[in-house]
Parts: C-alpha cells; structure tokens; sequence
C-alpha cells in the first residue's frame, strides 16, 4: 500500500513532457549487474524462459533480467518490450534450427552414416541448446 502510495505521488510530479519520454522505445547503455529479486518496487510485466521484464513502479522505467537475476538492458518501457519480442523471435528461431538439425542428424544415423555413439553425442548437444 505504501508503495502505491508513493508512485501516484511521484506520477502526479512528471510533467506532460517527462510523461512522453517514459512512452518512448528507449534503450540505455547497461553494465549486467545482480539485481535483488525480492525488492518491492518491481513488478514483472512478462517472463519468457525465466527472463523477465519488469517495471519499476516508482520511476516507471524498466529492466530486462535473465535467468540468474542479472540485469541485462533497460530503459523505458516500451523499448524494453521491443527487447524482448526481438529476445523472444531469437530463441523461437534457434529451437526451430536445432530441431531441423535434430532431424538432419536423425536421417544421417538412419542411413548409416554416422555411428550411433556419434549420433548419441550430437543428439545431446543439440538437445541442450533447445
């Protein structure tokens, strides 16, 4: 509740222009740094393979932290979201080139070509990258 409180506060002190910068797709220049999961001031807006966006509710900018709660980007909002449709597109093309690979590598033991202790070994790297 305090919070809340908090951020109506500092909202109702922006003028109409700093109100504009924030709906800009802005991406500022980040060192990974580790972030505090459990700081109340964050709320995440979406998670996509245990990457989060999330938003600070007191100045309204956003972050973008992996999986091991190291920030990665940030910036406004909206350029935060851009990152992670584009985070996202990338991660759906890499699982649909391993899995073409997988099947590739299928046929290539199916015909003999490959030993299956070399199909077994490729099979698992491939696997970890999906």
């Amino acid at each position: 509740m305090f919070d809340k409180i908090i951020c109506e506060v500092m909202l109702k002190e922006l003028s109409t222009g700093e109100l504009e910068l924030l709906d800009k797709e802005i991406a500022l220049p980040n060192i990974p740094f580790p972030v505090c999961p459990e700081f109340f001031v964050w709320d995440t807006v979406c998670e996509i393979n245990g990457w989060k966006l999330q938003q600070n509710m007191m100045t309204r900018h956003a972050r973008i932290v992996d999986n091991k709660n190291i920030r990665k980007a940030w910036g406004t909002i909206n350029g935060m979201i851009r990152a992670m449709d584009r985070m996202a597109e990338s991660l759906q093309k890499s699982e649909h080139i391993a899995i073409e690979k997988l099947k590739k590598l299928k046929e290539l033991w199916d015909c003999g070509i490959i030993t299956q202790s070399e199909y077994e070994t490729k099979k698992r790297n491939l696997l970890q990258k999906i």
